[in-house]
């Protein structure tokens, strides 16, 4: 006769959960299969046979049982995990989004990667990153004009204030 699974005492609202989790069409896959697995021991059904169902092993039908044993839904989500620490942290973003602020180098109307990537000492690509997640795009800035003449404020200070304040005729 097939071992049966433990049941593991659960409250009416965590049960709910449970039943909404796994005929959810929207959550993670991974989710609603642990959601599924957890609801059939709480049926009672043979581990064995719950394992055959979902096609996983038999310790993985066990491991998450026991996990929402011990932490409830909130178990059923993949752990933290160890990886790669991020090269460049907060105070690298700061100092590009710094140095984007300071005027481009002499000859460039704008900054661009490359240029950043010189000032800051750093790879184009870290520059690039950060720029891409904070949703800075360096080519797409709008100005209505870009101009190399000296002279070019104060003449453009007289144009507005010409639309600001017209002559009578």
């Amino acid at each position: 006769m097939p071992k049966r699974a433990s049941v593991p005492i659960v409250h009416a609202e965590e049960r709910k959960k449970l039943e909404e989790m796994a005929k959810s069409r929207t959550q993670e896959a991974r989710l609603v299969e642990r959601a599924g697995m957890v609801l059939l021991c709480l049926g009672g059904r043979p581990i064995v046979e719950i394992a055959k169902k979902y096609g996983r092993r038999s310790n993985t039908v066990i491991e998450w049982r026991n996990r929402f044993a011990r932490d409830g839904v909130k178990g059923l989500g993949d752990l933290p995990r160890s990886g790669k620490p991020p090269t460049y942290g907060v105070e690298f973003r700061n100092r590009v989004l710094a140095a984007l602020e300071q005027p481009p180098p002499a000859g460039q109307a704008t900054w661009d990667g490359q240029a950043l990537a010189a000032k800051l000492g750093s790879s184009a690509d870290a520059v690039w990153r950060v720029l891409r997640k904070e949703g800075i795009c360096l080519q797409r800035q709008r100005s209505w004009c870009v101009s190399t003449d000296p002279e070019f404020a104060p003449k453009a200070a007289d144009i507005v204030g010409l639309y600001l304040n017209p002559p009578e005729k």
